[in-house]
């Protein structure tokens, strides 16, 4: 599995295409799209990511398990792993089992969720839409045609996911930078031709349809096409077996995860304007950005972790976790910063009809998100042990989350501020640290490895 630095530089590219997208086509949506539209496409974009619900951490599984294939493990487990001992050979039959299992399960989700999509949506929407002063009938079609989107995007789930189990990370981020740019380029059309908020939906639609193509057509190679066709695979639901008790787990987690990030957005539109929504959901985007820039290198070499992991070659698994919380910290210094003295500026420059929270409160939802992403990096190293030991408490901090945002929406007055500090509260009693310390125990790091690693990563850039 080649992994190096042009896989960085690619993943840094795909990267800036995200931001670029946001530079590019955020301006236009801000200046052509009122307030409260953006606000519901807001809540549009939290639908989606909870969506992800259903997959419930089987994706995380598969990925992993199409990793450990690929490394040269002939036997999946339902706890740890098989070391490979030197034999890297493919089992193709055992990979042909799992992409079967992939492919059932994600076409049972997509129906699933497009059949609780339109029971629930006359309900949630019309109260959504009572005080919205728009074209309700657009908001109706878009709303549709989203549930429709995500429903696609439910069923092609996976074929990023195989694609990064391979370790062909430079080829998932040249996709992600097609798709973008589709993307981009889509949105700017339909927006100029004034469709409004059905001019993300269509941009997205076209995005994921390249995306999911390519994804799949890089996957499948020749060489790859006649080892699966000429291999014998065991049965879907021995597959399930061994796949499902830490991929409920992980969904466990995953829950936790959109208990404290996705649910508050559709809560919080109960109790708060849609004005305030966007200008929370604009900072929210922006921060995300920078999550997504600070977990880049990780990112980029988790599948060669995974990889160390099955070699139990733990010196190599020190060094890239401690280079990965350096990248981290440093971004979120320097974005962090930039988001705060430069980003209200920008806005007002090209005229936003919304935007940021103010600057303290900003700092806060930054100390939130670092300390979030920071255990989430620990959990995911955690993880390449086939090990969930972090279910319980990540649905516990998730609903502790809603209920704080529920007293602080319904008793006081704070409003945004309950966004905000509700999740912070909820994670910062147990997650934010325990997960960290555990993999500080596992690999041993010592207070002076974090200098090491800091001064050898700045002596290679």
């Amino acid at each position: 599995m080649q992994i190096g630095r042009k896989d960085v530089i690619w993943n840094f590219a795909a990267t800036f295409m995200r931001v670029a997208s946001g530079i590019i086509v955020l301006p236009l949506v801000l200046r052509i799209l009122p307030r409260q539209e953006y606000g519901l496409w807001t809540i549009y974009v939290t639908i989606g990511g909870l969506a992800t619900l259903l997959d419930f951490g089987f994706a995380n599984s598969f990925t992993r398990n199409v990793t450990y294939i690929f490394s040269g493990v002939k036997e999946l487990k339902k706890e740890g792993y098989t070391p490979v001992n030197n034999d890297n050979s493919i089992d193709y039959g055992l990979l042909k089992s799992v992409i079967a299992a992939m492919r059932r399960y994600y076409g049972i989700l997509s129906i699933i969720f497009l059949g609780v999509f339109t029971i629930v949506s006359p309900f949630y929407l019309t109260q959504i839409l009572k005080e919205y002063s728009g074209n309700k009938s657009e908001i109706w079609v878009s709303w549709f045609a989203y549930g429709v989107l995500v429903a696609y995007q439910l069923y092609t789930y996976y074929y990023s996911s195989i694609l990064s189990g391979r370790g062909k990370v430079k080829r998932v981020q040249q996709i992600i930078i097609i798709g973008q740019v589709s993307r981009i380029g889509t949105a700017i059309i339909f927006l100029l031709l004034g469709y409004g908020i059905i001019s993300l939906v269509i941009a997205q639609f076209v995005s994921d349809i390249v995306n999911r193509t390519l994804c799949y057509y890089s996957f499948y190679d020749k060489e790859l096409k006649l080892n699966l066709h000429t291999s014998a695979n065991i049965k879907v639901s021995e597959v399930m077996k061994l796949m499902t008790p830490n991929a409920l787990k992980i969904g466990l987690t995953t829950m936790g995860g959109l208990l404290n990030s996705r649910l508050i957005i559709l809560i919080a539109p109960l109790y708060l304007t849609l004005d305030q929504i966007a200008s929370y959901g604009t900072t929210k985007q922006m921060i995300d950005l920078i999550i997504s820039l600070g977990l880049l290198w990780f990112g980029t070499y988790y599948p060669k972790i995974t990889l160390h992991r099955v070699n139990e070659d733990f010196e190599q698994i020190k060094r890239m976790y401690l280079k990965a919380k350096f990248s981290m910290v440093m971004v979120f210094f320097i974005c962090g910063a930039g988001l705060i003295f430069i980003g209200p500026s920008l806005l007002t420059l090209i005229h936003s009809k919304t935007q940021l929270l103010p600057a303290f409160m900003t700092f806060v939802f930054l100390i939130v998100a670092f300390l979030e992403t920071n255990h989430g990096l620990a959990a995911q190293m955690l993880l390449t042990k086939n090990e969930v030991p972090f279910a319980k408490a990540s649905i516990i901090s998730g609903l502790a989350s809603v209920a704080l945002l529920f007293i602080s929406l319904k008793l006081t007055t704070i409003g945004i501020w309950g966004m905000i500090l509700a999740p912070g509260i909820a994670q910062i009693v147990y997650q934010n640290w325990k997960w960290p310390y555990m993999v500080i125990k596992d690999l041993d790091i010592k207070f002076k490895d974090y200098f090491i690693s800091a001064f050898t990563t700045i002596k290679q850039l």
